[in-house]
């Protein structure tokens, strides 16, 4: 599977619209409903109670999306805007349009206190604060929230990657939400997958949006992961003669030496504990 940096997923999505003319829309309204469909799956919606983190941006727009869906399929929603409703463009700013028609609660938020009711009557929180492209350290209000949602004990679903992570590096940025579920889409980004990233995404999905599999599968995205193949079954009496040959393509231009030293040095290890447990030699 390829792994793409925040880079070149924006060229996939604009490739996507100007390419195959695939509105922006489209992509939007797929990621909320990839979302919801691993909400269904995972936890349940109808007759639920969620709570929606939206940030600016079109992290804030698919978790737009989140909600409408909820609401449309029985569960009871609420809607925290953690930003400047003025801010939202394009894709983003017509769905928070829809659900400001809907009998949805919307607030925003300007102080963590004003969180502790909407956290506390929720069963579950979609985190969509930021998404990949974060650069900066989360400071202020946003490491408030951030903290409260991670103490609440409920279950939490990060919309693309958990809020504070970068999403090249995997770094922390400050602090990120631990998440429970992360629905990333297309492809999964870098800092789904290094740690500490990878630790905070919980359960991992990559969803498609729409993407054709050319797309996404082309060779100007170099970084991938592989399948490995299944190991053969082992004899419960097989010793290390019986179970073939391994080869090792390792280390690096400054590490060359490490694939001979690893090995050698656990030999080196064996050997002497070994020789600890052998009775002194004796003179004859």
């Amino acid at each position: 599977m390829k792994i793409s940096s925040v880079h070149e997923m924006r060229a996939l999505d604009r490739n996507a619209v100007s390419i195959y003319g695939i509105d922006e829309l489209i992509l939007m309204e797929n990621a909320g409903t990839a979302v919801c469909r691993v909400i269904e799956n995972e936890f349940g919606m109808k007759g639920k109670t969620f709570l929606v983190l939206c940030g600016p941006g079109n992290n804030g727009g698919d978790g737009f999306v989140v909600a409408r869906k909820i609401h449309s399929n029985g569960g009871h929603v609420e809607v925290v805007i953690a930003g400047a409703r003025d801010a939202y463009k394009g894709p983003a700013k017509k769905n928070l349009d829809i659900i400001m028609r809907l009998p949805v609660k919307i607030r925003d938020i300007t102080s963590v206190r004003s969180l502790s009711g909407p956290v506390s009557r929720s069963e579950a929180i979609i985190d969509a604060i930021f998404g990949t492209g974060i650069t900066r350290r989360i400071e202020g209000m946003h490491r408030d929230i951030i903290e409260r949602i991670n103490k609440s004990g409920r279950t939490i679903f990060s919309v693309d990657i958990p809020s504070g992570v970068n999403g090249d590096t995997g770094q922390i940025m400050g602090i990120a939400v631990r998440a429970d579920h992360t629905v990333t889409f297309g492809l999964p980004k870098r800092g789904n997958m290094l740690f500490p990233g990878c630790d905070l995404c919980g359960k991992l999905y990559v969803c498609h949006i729409s993407f054709p599999p050319e797309h996404y599968d082309n060779g100007a995205i170099k970084v991938a992961v592989n399948k490995p193949p299944p190991l053969p079954a082992r004899y419960r009496d097989a010793h290390k003669g019986s179970c073939g040959d391994a080869l090792f393509i390792a280390g690096s231009a400054n590490y060359y030496s490490a694939p001979y030293c690893g090995p050698r040095a656990r030999n080196i290890h064996r050997q002497r504990n070994t020789e600890a447990r052998m009775p002194p030699c004796r003179a004859h």
